[in-house]
């Protein structure tokens, strides 16, 4: 008989109460409405969600075993993600995603390539858009192109290493729009012209060079 996570993961399933909980824990995470060193409490986040303990428990017990929260005694926390935890991920992304981009090329259809630079290339105002908004787009690109390389693995590990970076608490976080901008549109012109070392050199560049400006901003 299949698990609730079994179909949970089928294609077109609709989410289980344990999928909506988690969903919004992550998300709460993320938006840092839940800060890192919080203590997550069972019965609140369940009544703020209308659901029973039950699924917020399992959802937390997930998010545990990924690593987002950690147990201090009986309490659940949301774990603080350290300078030395941060570059660490991001040397594994370094390792990783040029790997996934060399597989992944030639596997991106050209029209989500084509849409996805289109994207980027109209992002001329850093006004203009929204941190979510600007953190979703970087999310497309970069998990397309984890999802295009034919390892499942790889693209969780890649999706896990993401995220961790992406809540690390750097009060004053450097500017990188302009800088961002133009390595992703290198990035997915190589991908366009099915040009795989191109397209490996652009991500290597593109994270050696956001590691660069954390290091200047932390004055490391």
């Amino acid at each position: 008989m299949p698990s609730d996570q079994d179909q949970a993961d089928a294609p077109g399933a609709l989410p289980t109460m344990v999928d909506i909980a988690y969903e919004s824990i992550v998300s709460g995470i993320i938006t840092r409405r839940h800060a890192g060193g919080e203590v997550l409490q069972e019965a609140r986040i369940a009544q703020a969600l209308g659901l029973s303990r039950t699924p917020v428990r399992e959802a937390l017990g997930r998010l545990e075993g990924e690593g987002l929260l950690v147990r201090n005694g009986r309490v659940l926390m949301v774990r603080s993600v350290t300078v030395k935890d941060y570059l660490e991920a991001l040397f594994l992304r370094r390792l990783l995603e040029a790997e996934a981009v060399t597989l992944a090329c030639g596997a991106i259809p050209p029209q989500i390539l084509s849409d996805l630079r289109a994207r980027v290339a109209a992002l001329t105002d850093p006004a203009a858009i929204s941190a979510e908004a600007h953190w979703q787009l970087d999310d497309d690109i970069h998990s397309a192109i984890a999802q295009a390389s034919g390892n499942e693995l790889l693209a969780k590990l890649v999706a896990d290493l993401r995220l961790k970076t992406r809540l690390f608490n750097l009060k004053k976080l450097p500017d990188r729009f302009i800088p961002g901008r133009a390595e992703h549109l290198a990035l997915l012109d190589a991908l366009l012209a099915n040009k795989p070392n191109a397209a490996r050199k652009a991500m290597v560049a593109h994270l050696e060079n956001v590691r660069a400006s954390i290091l200047t901003a932390l004055g490391i």
